[in-house]
């Protein structure tokens, strides 16, 4: 009879994936396999993934006959199913893993990633990383915020991906301040953060059609009470402006901890200010110079793209500073390697920036979904969405010389231009007039002939 080695046993009990039930049931087969089973490399990871084996999870965590197992623990997977992501998962006992290093999660709400973050530090483990993948925007009885990263002082790597695009619940509508402590330096050195949505964006907007009304209704007044007046109003409103924006500095004062990022994706940005670009997220770009990967989530310069104020005066100087503040903390980045823009629109700020980035950039990517697609009123609203991908593209990759004919074959690496387009975008390239002699894959290989550009154009959806 073929008989397995104890290894390659080893092995088979490891793709179990760690499900503490499964292991525990294997042992009970024989000696050999109880002794196997009993290896530290079979108990790094545990995954409890069905919420109706709460009591069995539960007797595994507080059995006195697992504690040498539950001591070599230093990953645990919590999830839901599909079917039951809506309910709460009662609390598992996992402080009797004291040397959790990793936690990961999915379909879990941020109450129920709260709960499990308080009891790690409850038993002192010193985690490096938290995963938090699809992560339900149902319930309100938590919102995001810093402290959920900042309370655990050994992080060096955070992933929060949100369910959707944020707008699917309350949950990843991030409008709790930070409680920061600026002496504590943050050792994170990867930070994602996607789908998440600032509360003051909604009423940013609101303050722009406001403004919009109320220089309107200037062009009827015919008194000087009537004309203080509107000034008046207009000021409160600017006011209300600066006051929302003193709100998100408190909120992101965490970024200025981070001191050693190679990787960063952070979106959505809609409500970024020029304050916040230059104050903080620019601090974040000098302080880190090994930063080679950085994605950014959405930007629409402050709604124009939505037409929101497209006739206020009052609103254009806020946008004008927006778009300098996001050239300096470009050119502030000095090996930016990997570049990924989602939804982003760009604007003259990206533009004056490319120069700067084509000393390094070597993968662009620049992905738009079909959200936009609902402000198209007119021909050219595509045109001013994805005619400065051209332009931005070509600067970036021709911004520094023709690779000389003496360069040998090692040294000409090839760059990467990745066009992820939603395919309503893309359908409507195929009938626009603007796209009807320069198609916009076509006349950016035309743009970098010689320049040792690869570029792709594919799906949103595609991932791959």
């Amino acid at each position: 009879m073929f008989k397995l080695s104890d290894d390659c046993l080893e092995l088979i009990f490891i793709a179990c994936e760690g499900c503490p039930l499964t292991l525990c049931t294997l042992t009970q087969v024989c000696r050999q396999w109880y002794a196997i089973a009993q290896r530290h490399s079979i108990w790094r990871r545990v995954t409890f993934s069905n919420p109706n084996k709460h009591a069995a999870y539960t007797r595994f965590l507080t059995s006195k006959f697992n504690k040498e197992r539950l001591n070599q623990v230093k990953t645990v997977s919590i999830s839901k199913p599909n079917e039951s992501r809506h309910a709460h998962l009662r609390p598992l006992p996992i402080t009797s893993m004291p040397q959790l290093r990793h936690l990961h999660t999915f379909n879990l709400c941020l109450a129920e990633i709260d709960c499990l973050s308080r009891q790690i530090l409850e038993v002192g483990s010193k985690l490096q990383s938290i995963s938090c993948s699809h992560i339900e925007t149902w319930c309100d009885t938590r919102r995001f915020s810093f402290d959920l990263i900042q309370r655990h002082a050994h992080l060096n790597h955070v992933l929060f991906q949100f369910l959707d695009d944020g707008h699917s619940g309350f949950a990843s509508i991030h409008n709790m301040l930070t409680s920061y402590n600026a002496t504590i330096k943050s050792s994170l050195h990867s930070m994602v953060i996607t789908s998440i949505r600032d509360n003051e964006m909604s009423n940013q907007k609101q303050v722009i059609r406001f403004l919009e009304e109320v220089e309107k209704d200037r062009d009827d007044v015919f008194t000087q009470a009537d004309i203080e007046r509107i000034e008046q109003k207009q000021q409160g409103l600017i006011n209300s402006w600066y006051d929302l924006e003193r709100g998100l500095l408190d909120k992101y004062s965490f970024f200025a901890s981070l001191e050693n990022m190679s990787h960063l994706e952070f979106g959505f940005c809609y409500a970024w200010t020029s304050k916040i670009w230059k104050d903080v997220f620019c601090k974040v770009l000098h302080q880190c110079p090994q930063l080679s990967s950085l994605s950014l989530h959405g930007w629409d310069q402050l709604g124009k793209l939505e037409k929101v104020g497209c006739h206020c005066s009052a609103i254009q100087p806020i946008r004008i500073e927006a778009e300098l503040a996001i050239t300096e903390c470009f050119e502030a980045i000095p090996q930016l390697k990997s570049l990924q823009l989602v939804d982003f629109s760009i604007g003259f700020g990206l533009l004056k920036a490319a120069h700067h980035l084509s000393k390094s950039i070597e993968h662009l990517e620049i992905a738009f979904s079909g959200s936009f697609t609902r402000y198209f009123t007119e021909p050219a609203d595509l045109w001013h969405l994805l005619g400065p991908v051209k332009d931005f593209t070509t600067i970036v990759f021709t911004g520094t010389s023709l690779l000389s004919s003496a360069c040998s074959a090692e040294q000409q690496q090839t760059k990467e231009v990745v066009l992820r387009l939603h395919s309503s975008l893309q359908n409507e390239m195929k009938r626009n007039q603007f796209f009807f002699d320069e198609p916009l894959k076509e006349t950016i290989e035309e743009a970098l002939t010689g320049r040792n550009v690869q570029i792709k154009l594919v799906d949103f959806s595609n991932t791959n």
